[in-house]
């Protein structure tokens, strides 16, 4: 029966050219190396060196085990730098949904630098609705998603990320530019672009209206804040919402004023809580709120020197 201090001995003596040097890299006698060669020959029944002039030259037979044996030891290595790379969070596999307009932006330049430092690890990033993040987390095609709500869900776990003021935007020339802060009236009966109703921003948004008697014509609705920024950029209407979407996007004719009185727009990280977080998802969600915390910081700096 091979054991594997025979096979550990003959490797090193294929790889040192010596019993000699074999002994020594693997702390043994040279007598050591030349019965653990012996008993290796008698238990595969074949000759694997020549012994000439107190050297050992390996056999067509010996080179021919050589290279199976040396496959076994890269699949070794490989399952030890595997091991090192997931107790290091180095491996490993991730991931991530979120919302379009974090998915085109933010999200792609934190997951560079998390993958950078951690180039072993497989990431897979995914832009849709936020209803449509919860879904694949919750059925584990995701392991973290993020979405611009507060989802209330026995399936996930919440982590907050700070919320952000909603501001109005329009495209420029739009006559209410020339205000320095937008109120309900002022877009009472103006052409208007709208998160679907479904979404707790519409609802927050339609309280404020109501609360002020004030309707705007709505003239189209989409569940993406991202769609109302290119709706406006393209000249059609008006809108209320996110700063993030507004400003951290390349718009090429929208224009930013705050509104008021103050509506959030809530954003949060969301886990799966039906099995142990990873810590390669634990680690993005730390990573990821602190990047936008300071792009939030960022925008408000922005907004302010506007």
């Amino acid at each position: 029966m091979i054991t594997s201090r025979q096979v550990e001995a003959f490797r090193a003596v294929i790889l040192s050219g010596s019993a000699t040097e074999a002994a020594n890299f693997m702390g043994v006698t040279q007598p050591a190396i030349s019965r653990l060669l012996g008993d290796l020959e008698h238990a595969i029944q074949l000759k694997l060196f020549d012994r000439k002039g107190g050297k050992l030259l390996p056999t067509s037979e010996g080179i021919s085990f050589y290279r199976e044996v040396e496959r076994s030891f890269v699949g070794l290595n490989r399952i030890e730098k595997a091991a090192k790379d997931i107790r290091e969070r180095r491996g490993g596999e991730l991931r991530v949904a979120a919302l379009p307009a974090l998915a085109t932006s933010l999200l792609p330049s934190v997951a560079a630098e998390f993958s950078a430092a951690r180039p072993a690890v497989d990431m897979t990033l995914y832009g849709m609705t936020s209803p449509s993040v919860l879904e694949w987390v919750i059925t584990g095609r995701c392991d973290l998603g993020i979405v611009h709500e507060r989802i209330p869900h026995s399936a996930i776990t919440t982590l907050d990320i700070p919320p952000m003021e909603a501001v109005f935007i329009a495209p420029s020339g739009h006559p209410l530019l020339d205000r320095d802060v937008i109120h309900p009236q002022d877009i009472h009966d103006q052409d208007f672009v709208g998160l679907a109703s479904s979404s707790s921003m519409r609802r927050s948004f339609d309280a404020v209206m109501v609360t002020h008697r004030c309707v705007p014509k709505i003239r189209m609705e989409s569940p993406l804040t991202m769609m109302l920024c290119g709706l406006v950029d393209a000249g059609f209407g008006c809108a209320v919402v996110d700063p993030f979407t507004a400003m951290h996007l390349p718009w090429r004719n929208i224009q930013v004023r705050p509104f008021r009185p103050s509506i959030q727009f809530e954003w949060s990280i969301i886990l799966p809580n039906f099995s142990p977080v990873s810590s390669l998802a634990a680690d993005f969600a730390a990573e990821f709120s602190s990047a936008f915390s300071k792009a939030l910081a960022d925008l408000q700096t922005a907004s302010t020197d506007r």
